[in-house]
Parts: C-alpha cells; structure tokens; sequence
C-alpha cells in the first residue's frame, strides 16, 4: 500500500536565508536566485523504522542540552564533541573521548579529565594497521564534590563548545575546542579543583598561577588575580577570592617565561567560534576567516591562542611564535595574541564532466556509442535501494547524460534525464515508500529507505545527499525550467534540493531548522561522518571523495541556479578538504603520518589517528578506493600530486582484484596512455557507480588533455587547465542561460555557449540527425558461451557500431529469435542436457534497422547432472563463478524441515560478495579466503528443486556446498537410554574470597553429552554445558566439596566424579596486589568476578595476562560502573586503567565476548 505523508509546514527557504549566511560579500555579481518555496516532506518515519536518533539500546532520543543551548536552535551533530548531546552509547551520560587537538578530553560525574596525546602507537592487524595518539587524562577540571548524574551541552560554535554539569548544589561549565590550548571553566557552590592523576611536579607557584608537570605534560594552571591554589598531592583547589571563573592550558614546554606569556590570555574566555569565506573569481582566490569571539574576566590583553592544524598553517601567515603542539594531524603551530587568522589558497575549479576534445580525442566515437547504448538498460534506469545506493545510481545516471550528448544518441540521453527526474520526484514527492521525513527534535531530514546509519545514528548525509543534488544539477543543466517547477502540493523541486543543503552544510546562522553546517568540520577541514561520535577513537570519516562529490555538486547547483551563496559555499568546502584530505588522507607532505606506519594512505580518519582500514572490507582496494570514488571531473583535486597517485597505485602491489575503473581514472592524471592500455587488457566488472562508457571517455580525456596544471586560473569557477607537454588545454563550463567568455590567467580567452562544456581542443559534434535513419548497425563482435549447464549457457559479444546507436540485440538459436536484450549478453535457459545448440546474434538500432549476424557458435550442453541429496553434500567443488551470473545446483530433498547450508570459499580473496538462493529464500553474504558461511531456510519441503549461487564481485570460486536438515530427528538417539561416561581429572585452577572456577575432562556418550550438573556440598549448584564452571556467592576462607556429572539430551545422567574440596581465599585483595594467579577459561558469554579492597580513592590499573595460544582473546572487563571491550594476543599483558575509584570493596568483572578465552595472572595496581 502507498502511504501519502502529510507535509510540513513549509520550511524556510534557503535564499531567504542568505543574509545571515557567515560570508563575505561576493566580489562576483550573480544572476538573482530564483525564489524558491519548500517542499514536503513526511511529519514521520515509516512503520518498522526507528524514527529518529537512538541509543544502542533502541531508545529514542532527545538532545542533552540545557535551555540555553536548547534557545540557540537546532542541535548540531557530527562534530568532535557530539557524544555530549548525542548519547549515542546506552549507559554513558556523560561522554566519549573528544579529541579537540592539541588538547583531548572525556567527561565524567566529577567535571572534565583532559590530556595532551603525545604517545603514538601502531596497533591493528598486520596490513590493517592503525596509528593513534589514545587518550590519556592528565587531569579532572572540576568543582570540589561534584557528582553530576550527567554532562549536557551549553553552547557551541563552528568548532568550540561549552559543557554543563550541575547536582544541584555545584555546578560547572567548561568550554574547549579545536586549536585551543586552553579550557575556560566557571563553577558555583565549591571550590575550584584539578585533580591530577599523579602527584604533580610544581615548577612555578605564583599564587593563582601554577606551573605544573604531569605524565610529562606541562600545563598552567590560572586563577583570579588575589586567590591562591592549595596543592595537596594530587590536587589543587582554590577559593578563587570569590569569583567563578578558571582556565587551564597545555604549554608547549616548562618555562616560566613560556607560562607568564600563556597567562596574559589565560583570562580572555573563548566564548564562540565562527567561519567565514569569500571568493574572488577574478583571481580565483578562496580567502577563509577563521574567528573567536573573546570575554575579558580580567586584565586587559586582546586575543588569544590560536594552534593551527598544518592544512591551515601552509596556507597562512597567521603563526607568529615558535610555540609548537603534537597532534594526529602533525605539527601544529601556534598564533599568539589573535582572535582570528586568515587562509587563502586558490581554487582549482570544478566541471560537471569532461569534454569533447574535437580532433586531439583519441577514443573511437562508435565504441563510446556502443558502451553508451550498453549501459542504457532497465537496472540503470531504476536506481533501487536505501538513500546511498539510490543515491548511486543518481549519480551514476548524471555521468551517462553528457556522453549521450557527445555521440549525438539523444534517445539514450532522453531516458537518463528522464530516469534522473523520476527517480528524485519520487523521493521528493513526500509519498509513497520512498521520502524524505523532517525531524524536527534534531532538524535533520532522513530519507527512508535509510542506509549506513542515516538515521537513527545521523550518519552520512553529505554522502548520500551529494548524489542527489548531484544529479538534479544535471537536469538544471538540461532542464532548466525543473528547478522552479511545480510538485503536487504546488511548490518547486529545486526547493527541496536546496534543503538538503541545508541539512548537511546550513551556511547560514538561522538555526532555527536545521544546525550550521552539520557535517563539515571547519577547523578540521573535513566532515565527520558519524551523527554522534560515540566512539572511544573520537569521530572518524571513512570516505573523504565522496565529501568532496558533495561539495562540488554544491558548486554546480549553485552555479546552474544562479545562487552564488551556494556556489560559494561549495568553493569553501571542496577547497578547504582538498587541502586536508593531502594531508591527513593521503600525507603529501610526509608530515602527518608517523615514521614505521608504512602506508601512503588512511581509509579513515579518526580524531586519535588514521587507520588503513574500513568499516565494510580489509581489501587495499576498498581501503584506497573508498578514498577516490566516485570518479566524476571534480576529482580532478586528485591530480594535483600526479606523482603520489603512482604512488597511491604501486601499493597495491599488483593490478587491482575489483574497482579496477577507479584506480585506472586516477593513474590516468599521473599517465593516461598506461591507464588506457590496462582498461583494454581484458574484461572487467565496473564499480556499482560507473560504466565502461564513463571510463572510456574518461580515461581518453586526460590522455587528450594531459596532466592538471595548478599554475593558471580562470575568472569563473567551473574550469579546469590541463598540460601535456608544453601545450595547455583550456576548459570552462558556462551555467548561465547566455554566451559568455572566459579570461584565464595567462590571458587566453575561451567562448563559452550557454550550459555547455567547452575545451580550446575544439570539439564540438552536433549531434547527427536520425529522424530518418536508414543505416544498418554494424556487426557484433568475438560471440562466445560460458557457464554451460545441462540446461543454460551465458552468451556475450562485443559491442557493435551504429550512426545513431544500437537499441537491442536479437539471440537467435537453431535459427529462431530466442531473446533480445540491450547489453552485450544474454542468459539462455531451457535448454536438454547432452544436447548441440546454434547461437548467433545481430544488433538492431531505434529506427529498426538490423544489422548483419554474428558467425554462429555451436554450444553443446553438458550432461544432464544427478541431483544432489539433502541432507548431503551439494557439491564437493562449487568452481569459479563469473561476477553477475549464477550457477544452479539441483538437488532432491529427502525429509521437510529447516535447511543449513554451508559454502566454502577456494578463493584466494577475502570478502567475495555471493547471493544464495534455495526454496523462495535468498541471502546476500560475504565469504573470505577459505572460509566457510551458512545460511538457513525454513519450511523446505521434499522433492526435487536447487540451490543456485549468484557472484556479486570478482574472483568467487566455491568449494564444498553442503546441506543440513536442523528439523530432523536424530537417530539412534531419539530413543537413547545409555548413560554418559564419568567426567575426568575435576581441578580448581582459580578461586577467590567468593567464588572458585572448575574443570574437568569431558565424558563420553554415545549421543553426546548435552550439559553437565556441578554439585556444591551434595546440592545442585549449576548446569553448564561446557566442561568450566564459575560457582559464585561463596563464603571467604571456607571449605566446599564439589563433584560434576554428565547428562545427555536423552536425559541419562553419568556417575558423579570423585569429590573435591576447595578452601575459598581469605576476602577482597588488597589493592595493589595479585587477585589470582589464574583466572582460567570463560565460556563465551559466561562471566568471571573478583572483590577487590580499596583504602582510599585511587587510580587503578588492571594487569591481565592472556594464558591461551589462542591470536585473539575478546573479553569485557567491567569495574567501578565502566566496561572496557578488549581484545589480547596470545601470552600479551595489557594494562586498562580505571581513574578515580573511590574506597571500599569494588568487584571486577570478566565477561567472554569469544570462545576460547583463557586468562592468567590478574593482578591490581595503582598509578
């Protein structure tokens, strides 16, 4: 059933808002922008969605802020700092780590621990490696006697924050933020304290200011002119003389000359931050403001400190000390005494796609034609899905438009525009199963189908979002009067479009309806992909490209529609992460990433580090690749290090296993000619976003047009300048609805018509004519068969030429029309085993001329194949599968009930994507290197049918396929009397004041033992079905006596094995001391428990040793009201430390997230 949503009231729109944009005027007049009216949008999600933002438990959420921040407008997300207002992690009120750089912090019930992350560590898998600067608290900012039951956001600016915490009788508020070494706090109801986490060495006391190292990090510490700070081991406290305001800083080394220069701004309070930009297009300059707005407690300095990140340092000549910081990122420098610092860099322009380069092309137009007409088919034309992978297809759609215009098939051109517009109507309409729905308690649209966390983690909008305005940018091209047209409830779809805009990048400071620039980061010069950055690494971002397609469709769109704020907006971002992603992505200037992390690129970056990995595969492909798609002409900022793109390609170490078009679309901006001789090796399967014809036309462009040339610039931003050689290649795109001419900045001119592409190569084709075709298509080449079953075999041909394209291909067999299709094969089914077959194919084109046959191909089937028995073996050996083709595997099923079945992978490649399909039901799955998957399907009935496998990557070749019936009875056992064996050798390898842990050997039976009853004293104390067991609530310095007996499902029980007495220790260890020498095996899922004895508050650190051989050991320890997830290699001790456990008995906790685990010493210490 279609679901009509009604819509909302409508939303403001975005040219209305411009005026509060934060930009400087734009020193190009513009075409006036249109006015644009909102478009609807559901008031709900649809049913079986979670509706918004939850918890890990499922709980919809409510920002946590205070009405001041509540006052301010629409809460942001995906910042540095989103764990605060997004509380993301069920349990946790308070927050996750914050890594602000240089200084990194986590909110806790007592105010804010801070650290200065020096330490870096290379940790991960080998090949899968990760480098990371991890938090550290060096410190808790607080109030004396705070126990606040959370933290809420007070305030925020483009990339500062304010904190609250308050338990009704103290309260605190903290503000930090990127670039900042300093926290400014104000407090009420006690004094002002920092509790270090070790006694501090006190290197300057000057009353209200201290010197101070700890962890080896020097810090000032400042209060009012007139108070004092008591130092008492590890804390300071001070009265303040009766004021409420303090600030700490991280100090770049320990001097007292370094500290009294940090107390002259050490009582200006940063108070917010804003971004600010203008673009100048007679010198093609981006120049970016980067503001702090200040308030003076004390004193009268101006200014403030400023650490600059090196993408923004490069670019500025704001840094006028020598003061310098560690971070993640590399060096940062340090700007003293200033509210704010300027960028300026030059922008490199962006194309909608590339052009006709007339004469220098060196691609053949027949084949272009020919991979046009194959990629116009039904799947292409109907992108399906959640918002991303619709999203996709959009874009992909968007490539396709002007490649049907150069090869003149304005049919093919006709349906990808038409596709293009129904499919965002569809989504833009508010009806129907596919929509956009407001929610107003985030501000933030979510598109239904979500994807990747869209919505109930806020995750990814700028990406899925970019594709959609992406290809409405193409229709404005192509169909100008779209954008002001009307939808049903009588607005305009350009509106909508503008709103998604608003929901990823609202430029503006009328937050009433969506926040400021949700995704993109400013003073990190990236987005955040996750709503809420609920992790212990800090935020991340995975696909730094796909940000970039977002800005440069903000560009396009805003060019095309004459909305310079927009246009100017996407200047500022594709700009300003140009800059970053050369740095922290990809480490261009050898500056960022560690020395002996050995990788020329991060797949993501997170705020501890960067790690060479993703979230969805470990192939180098997915790792590099996700940084490079989707290839369109803005990734022409990829060109600007052609070098590194070697560089980038050579550490694959081979030719790409899959995504092979898009490390060929970026080795062509380093050599173009040696990109096209590896896209006519062999066949290939392109990337879900892109076609042989885009590659193609891609690929002979840059080896037409050379190598991207930095040094010349035009006056309007959609351009490019190539080189090759000593000869420049000019191109521009003109938006406007007039002829205009562009100046670059070596003098050469370039006339421009109206919504085109032009290139000084020349180029420009009209389009033939075929109202009145008469002229045959050519013939299809190489026809071939593969994938011969009893009953099928997968024919394919080359693509044939046409004046005006072909529309179809004709299958004929044994003489007779078999099928007709549009691409370039063909799945013939239906056919007897053991039986010789003719094919021959022609080619047909829209004015229904036919072209000549294929020579035939003779085909002779295999023999009819003896059906498989299940339950059984399907098949010993699966063999290789062919990326998009299936293969069916019959099979005659004995008895009715639900079936297992198992699929081993012989591939050498991990995470080949398959689809098994058996009895109606079918699964997506990813199998690895020798590994096996399963899959059930239910109520399978007897008699004959077939498993079929569908590869959905490269490289699939299947090993053994076997089914198991889960429904059936199990003979002889269903009427089993014999008794389990007696279970061997019981033994107490561990024990506490209140619990012991048991083992023993397992019994025999001829049925197998199902589970084993431990008995306490005489008593049944537990049933396990291990050969473990962990007898808790025990008595300290006690006697027990304990035997184990088997039982079988049957439920025959075993003779009882000897008894044995264990003596429980003496109480709770006193910390620090050995809790247990072994703590032994935990059944996975099974938890293991220890009091520990606490004198007074301290800092604990749990030492764990791992006892198995086992790589990996995954277990939670849980103590003081935090659980730490870890993972431990085999005989490896690792360290968690637990700060500020308060006195008295505390009980730890080991609980077994993986079989196997199997732990040694435990011992507690403090630090």
């Amino acid at each position: 059933m279609s679901h009509v949503r009604s819509p909302l009231p409508t939303l403001l729109c975005l040219t209305a808002l411009l005026s509060a944009c934060g930009r400087a005027p734009d020193s190009t007049p513009a075409a006036a922008p249109p006015t644009l009216g909102a478009l609807d949008y559901g008031t709900s999600a649809p049913p079986g969605s979670k509706g918004g933002p939850t918890n890990t438990s499922g709980a919809l959420l409510s920002p946590a802020w205070t009405a001041n921040a509540a006052a301010k407008g629409k809460p942001p997300t995906n910042e540095f700092w989103s764990s605060i207002i997004f509380k993301r992690n069920a349990g946790n009120a308070y927050s996750e780590n914050m890594f602000a750089h240089p200084l990194a912090l986590h909110a806790t019930a007592g105010g804010l621990e801070v650290g200065y992350p020096t330490a870096m560590q290379i940790v991960g898998a080998p090949g899968l490696e990760k480098y990371q600067y991890p938090f550290a608290p060096d410190f808790t900012l607080g109030v004396s006697g705070l126990n606040s039951p959370d933290t809420k956001t007070d305030d925020w600016g483009d990339w500062t924050t304010t904190a609250a915490w308050s338990d009704g009788t103290r309260s605190l508020k903290a503000t930090f933020g990127h670039g900042l070494p300093f926290v400014y706090a104000t407090k009420t109801g006690g004094n002002a304290q920092v509790t270090f986490i070790a006694a501090p060495t006190v290197w300057s006391n000057q009353g209200n200011v201290l010197g101070v190292t700890v962890n080896g990090h020097h810090y000032g510490v400042f209060a009012p002119t007139g108070a004092t700070w008591t130092v008492s081991g590890t804390t300071a406290t001070s009265t303040l003389a009766g004021k409420d305001y303090y600030s700490v800083a991280a100090l770049p080394d320990n001097s007292v000359a370094t500290l009294n220069d940090f107390r002259t701004y050490a009582y200006t309070f940063v108070t917010g931050s804003q971004v600010s930009w203008a673009y100048n297009a007679a010198t093609a300059t981006l120049t970016s403001t980067y503001a702090l707005t200040t308030a003076t407690k004390e004193g009268a300095a101006s200014g403030s400190v400023m650490a600059l990140y090196p993408h923004q340092w490069m670019n500025s000549g704001s840094v006028n000390t020598a003061y310098t910081y560690v971070s993640p990122r590399g060096q940062m420098k340090v700007a003293r005494g200033v509210s704010s610092f300027t960028t300026t860099q030059k922008f490199q322009g962006v194309l909608p796609y590339f052009p006709d380069n007339g004469a220098a092309n060196t691609l053949n137009k027949t084949q272009l034609a020919a991979y046009v007409n194959e990629a116009n088919t039904t799947a292409t034309l109907n992108p399906t899905g959640d918002s991303y992978w619709v999203g996709k297809g959009l874009g992909k759609l968007a490539e396709l438009v002007p490649l049907a215009g150069q090869v003149g098939n304005s049919a093919a051109q006709t349906a990808f525009l038409d596709a293009i517009q129904r499919t965002l109507q569809d989504w833009l309409d508010g009806q129907g199963s596919n929509y956009f729905a407001y929610n107003s308690a985030w501000g933030t649209l979510i598109g239904y189908p979500q994807g990747y966390g869209s919505e109930e983690e806020l995750n990814d909008h700028h990406f899925h979002w970019g594709y959609f305005i992406k290809a409405a940018a193409t229709l404005a091209q192509y169909r100008p009067t779209w954008v002001s047209g009307a939808t049903p409830q009588g607005r305009t779809w350009g509106a909508s479009i503008n709103d998604l805009i608003m929901d990823a990048a609202n430029p503006t400071t009328n937050t009433g309806q969506f926040p400021r620039i949700r995704n993109f980061d400013p003073y990190a010069g990236h987005s955040w992909a996750a709503g809420h950055a609920g992790f212990a690494a800090g935020n991340n971002q995975e696909s730094s490209s796909e940000d970039m397609n977002f800005a440069a469709a903000l560009v396009n769109w805003g060019a095309l529609t004459g909305n310079s704020a927009v246009r100017d907006l996407g200047i500022y971002l594709y700009t300003t992460e140009t800059a970053a992603i050369e740095q922290y992505w990809f480490n261009q200037s050898a500056q960022v990433f560690p020395a002996g992390f050995g990788k020329p690129a991060v797949g993501m970056v997170w705020g501890d580090g960067g790690a060479y990995s993703t979230w969805f595969s470990g192939e180098k492909e997915a790792i590099q690749g996700i940084n490079l798609l989707p290839i369109t002409a803005a990734s022409a900022y990829l060109g600007r290090n052609p070098a590194y793109l070697k560089t980038n390609y050579d550490f694959l170490g081979r030719e790409p296993n899959s995504w092979k078009d898009i490390f060929w679309s970026t080795y062509a901006f380093y050599d173009a000619a040696g990109a096209l001789a590896k896209f006519g090796s062999g066949a290939y399967t392109p990337e879900d976003g892109e076609t042989k014809a885009h590659t193609y036309q891609y690929l002979h462009s840059l080896n037409a047009m050379g190598q991207v040339d930095t040094a010349v610039t035009a006056d309007i931003p959609n351009y490019a300048v190539f080189r090759k050689g000593s000869a420049r290649t000019y191109v521009a795109f003109n938006p406007t609805a007039g002829a205009i001419t562009v100046t670059f900045s070596d003098g050469k001119t370039l006339s421009v018509p109206a919504r085109q592409v032009v290139s000084s190569q020349g180029g420009t084709t009209p389009p033939p004519t075929c109202s009145a075709d008469t002229t045959a298509p050519g013939v299809p080449g190489a026809l071939s068969g593969s994938g011969v079953t009893s009953s099928s075999v997968t024919l394919s041909w080359g693509a044939a030429s046409d004046n005006c394209g072909v529309s179809s291909y004709e299958v004929f067999q044994n003489g007779a029309l078999k099928a007709t299709v549009t691409g370039t094969s063909a799945a013939v089914s239906g056919l007897n085993a053991s039986t010789a077959y003719t094919f021959r194919v022609r080619a047909r084109d829209a004015a229904g001329n036919v072209g000549a046959f294929t020579g035939d191909l003779s085909v002779t089937t295999q023999a009819a194949s003896t059906a498989a028995t299940l339950p059984g073996t399907v098949t010993s050996s699966g063999g290789g599968i062919a990326n998009g083709t299936s293969r069916a595997f019959p099979v005659n099923v004995t008895s009715a009930g639900t079936y297992r079945l198992s699929v081993t992978s012989t591939s050498s490649l991990n995470s080949r994507l398959i689809n098994v399909a058996f009895n109606g039901t079918n699964y997506d799955l990813a199998v690895d290197a020798g590994k096996t998957v399963i899959a059930d399907f239910p109520n399978v009935t007897t008699g004959a049918t077939s498993v079929t496998v569908t590869a959905k990557s490269d490289g699939v070749t299947l090993g053994a396929i076997s089914g198991a019936n889960l429904s059936a009875p199990t003979d002889p056992c269903a009427a089993d009397t014999t008794a389990p064996g007696t279970p061997s050798t019981l033994t107490s390898p561990s024990k506490t004041n209140s619990s012991v842990t048991l083992t023993w050997g397992a019994a025999s039976d001829n049925c197998g033992v199902s589970s084993y009853e431990v008995y306490q004293n005489g008593t049944l104390k537990a049933t396990v079905t291990g050969t473990s067991a962990s007898v808790s609530g025990l008595s300290a310095n006690t006697a027990y006596t304990f035997k184990v007996r088997a039982k079988d499902s049957a439920g025959n029980v075993g003779a009882f094995t000897g008894d044995l007495s264990v003596t429980t220790a003496s109480g709770a260890t006193a910390v620090p001391g050995v809790v247990t020498t072994g703590v032994g095996v935990i059944a996975s899922g099974a938890s293991r428990s220890y009091d520990l004895s606490l004198s007074a508050t301290r800092n604990v650190r749990l030492l764990i040793t791992n006892a198995s051989s086992a790589s990996s050991s995954a277990f939670t320890v849980t103590f003081n009201g935090t659980s730490v997830p870890l993972s431990i290699g085999a005989g490896q001790t690792i360290p968690v430390d637990f700060a500020g456990v308060g006195a008295g008995t505390k009980t730890v906790t080991l609980t077994a997230n993986s079989a196997g685990v199997n732990l040694g010493k435990l011992e507690a210490t403090t630090y």
